[in-house]
């Protein structure tokens, strides 16, 4: 992968030992841009300490700065520096966005329909079902799959999208070429030679760390407009994830679980907190508007008894669902009168609302 003369600065900081996010972008803040760096590093003193000062000025050589470019393309890592056009649109808008990704695999990272799929690392036998399920499910209808290459509920749902016939995305707590857990190594190759990706903010080389996979959470949440949480205890790291999400402006689903299961304190606790119920990969589907539930035995149901205004509703989202705005353009009603015939339509159980003030055919 080429890159231009700023990008080539901006992957140099990004590769100075003991680099962080916080801390490049307030060596940034102070210097103006990473090229200004390079060429006087004395506005670091005011910013980072001195051992950081003495590990950036080690890094103003050459050698080092031709070595970040060698090591990437000998290891066929594709870098997407927050200030290329290749860096995935949706994670550039959260606050903490990492200043850069490293890639193996297809490194376009902008799909159209992504959604998260997360959850503990020993799931249940029908966790590990529905995780499966929903991921193939999603799959089919075109959504490309994100979640953590972690044992259990992530290793389900890369392989359920993956058996789908979709393509998943794999955000990584190190570094691309330090794949963890290692038992999961035949499903990172299978994930890249099926066209998807691995993913991760950290250096290459650089192995697990205790920080490093709450911190990557953000990454798995931030690439898509939504997140499914299948199980997981009230301490589960699948939570950070949802809390991430929601910080981010992204939905959160969560398979609802008895009560009595530990395993379903978490996705219970979110529904409770105003996370929407996931009974069916189509309650996601239909919430994003990529696709309408299939009717019982692949035929429609017969239409039930409606007044015509209700009728013109009706016909308005009998094929995929609609906002409140949208169904008022083609009926032409008035606020009021909308509201009250959509009302009708729901008690009567002809109509669902959904997320979004969005409405579909129950």
């Amino acid at each position: 992968m080429e890159y231009n003369l700023m990008e080539q600065y901006w992957l140099w900081l990004s590769a100075v030992p003991g680099m962080s996010p916080r801390r490049f972008y307030a060596l940034l803040n102070a210097s103006g841009d990473a090229r200004a760096l390079w060429d006087d590093p004395s506005c670091a003193r005011d910013v980072v300490d001195e051992k950081f000062c003495a590990s950036l000025q080690a890094a103003r050589s050459e050698r080092f700065f031709y070595d970040v470019f060698a090591r990437l393309e000998k290891a066929g890592i594709a870098a997407l520096p927050m200030i290329s056009d290749r860096y995935p649109a949706r994670l550039r808008s959260i606050v903490d966005a990492p200043p850069t990704l490293y890639v193996r695999g297809n490194p376009d990272l902008n799909d159209e329909r992504m959604f998260a799929i997360v959850g503990t690392r020993a799931p249940s036998y029908d966790g590990k079902k529905a995780a499966k399920e929903f991921a193939q499910v999603l799959a089919q209808n075109g959504v490309t799959i994100v979640s953590g290459l972690a044992r259990g509920v992530d290793t389900c749902a890369h392989t359920g999208c993956l058996e789908g016939g979709g393509r998943t995305v794999a955000v990584l707590g190190s570094g691309v070429n330090q794949l963890y857990p290692p038992e999961n190594e035949p499903l990172a190759r299978r994930i890249i030679e099926e066209g998807g990706s691995i993913v991760s903010e950290m250096q290459p080389d650089d192995g697990p760390q205790r920080w490093s996979f709450p911190a990557r959470n953000r990454i798995i949440s931030g690439l898509t407009p939504g997140v499914l949480v299948v199980e997981g205890r009230k301490t589960s790291g699948a939570l950070i994830t949802a809390e991430d999400a929601l910080d981010q402006s992204r939905d959160v689903f969560a398979i609802p679980g008895s009560i009595y299961s530990p395993l379903a304190e978490g996705p219970n606790r979110l529904i409770q907190s105003g996370a929407y119920p996931a009974l069916s990969p189509w309650d996601i589907l239909e919430s994003q508007r990529w696709g309408a539930r299939p009717a019982a035995n692949g035929r429609r149901k017969a239409e039930p008894e409606m007044s015509d205004d209700e009728k013109r509703i009706y016909k308005c989202i009998q094929n995929e669902p609609l906002s409140f705005e949208e169904i008022a353009n083609l009926t032409k009603f008035s606020t009021p009168e909308l509201n009250s015939h959509l009302t009708m339509l729901i008690l009567r159980g002809i109509i669902v609302k959904m997320s979004g003030n969005c409405y579909r055919v129950s």
